[in-house]
């Protein structure tokens, strides 16, 4: 949440040309910076090019993450369009698709439901 109420700052910063920090990478300091040049470092999408907003094929990918666990598929991506200056965000996710700790969690919770089962089939078969 941190991370996107700074780049939502930044971006209304960069659109109404206030000055803003420079990547510690290119230099230091501040900057008044235009659009193009604020995402000139990011690369396209092609497999999701579309603005959602405009339609636009003009865009750059702000955010992009993916995970694979078990064959099952997660991804989230986020483009800014060059056009009209609005972010679109996708994403999907396999309906089964579950991280690795929630697989630990499940095997886990069946040990101890079983345990728990064995338990009390003993106390009813005692007198």
């Amino acid at each position: 949440a941190d991370v996107v109420l700074y780049v939502n700052i930044r971006r209304k910063k960069i659109m109404i040309g206030d000055p803003v920090e420079i990547n510690p990478s290119v230099g230091h300091g501040m900057k008044i910076m235009t659009v193009d040049e604020w995402s000139s470092r990011w690369k396209r999408n092609d497999d999701f090019p579309d603005c959602l907003n405009c339609g636009s094929k003009n865009t750059k990918e702000h955010h992009f993450n993916q995970t694979w666990c078990r064959g099952k598929k997660k991804f989230e991506s986020e483009i800014l369009c060059l056009d009209c200056h609005m972010f679109s965000w996708r994403s999907y996710s396999d309906p089964d698709f579950k991280m690795p700790e929630e697989y630990e969690k499940e095997k886990w919770q069946t040990m101890i439901d079983l345990q728990t089962e064995r338990e009390a089939a003993a106390k009813a078969i005692l007198p």
